[in-house]
């Protein structure tokens, strides 16, 4: 059921999820799979879009899942020559990562930490603001 007066806002709303997510799919090996996974929870949370207690903490959710990912993954690895080979992974804030990839496991471990976090935090915030 819409609000009276809100369904250019809903048109909106809905035509932008779809942006993100066709902007998302089309820069997918680039920047796109922020924008990918923002559209994707705009259309889950869709129906409670008018309640801010549940849209925006699954939206900084997100974000700060993108976040933590990023700035734990590895940028790159190099492997050097010879018979006793080390592989060094390098991460944002220049940490090394010796004797092999460390995978992407310790990176979506921190994305999901750090959504849950920011998630919680916009949740707890939002509910006090309410109640003042």
């Amino acid at each position: 059921m819409e609000r009276s007066g809100s369904r250019g806002g809903a048109f909106t709303y809905w035509a932008g999820a779809f942006v993100l997510i066709g902007f998302g799919l089309v820069a997918i090996f680039s920047v796109g799979a922020p924008f990918l996974l923002t559209g994707l929870a705009m259309l889950i949370v869709g129906p409670w879009r008018h309640r801010p207690a549940i849209l925006w903490p699954v939206l900084v959710g997100v974000w700060a899942f993108v976040l933590g990912y990023g700035l734990i993954a590895p940028l790159g690895c190099s492997t050097t020559p010879g018979p006793d080979a080390v592989t060094v992974c390098t991460h944002v804030f220049g940490i090394r990562w010796y004797g092999g990839d460390p995978g992407l496991q310790p990176a979506i471990l921190a994305g999901v930490v750090a959504g849950a976090i920011g998630a919680s935090v916009t949740r707890f915030l939002l509910a006090r603001r309410r109640l003042a």
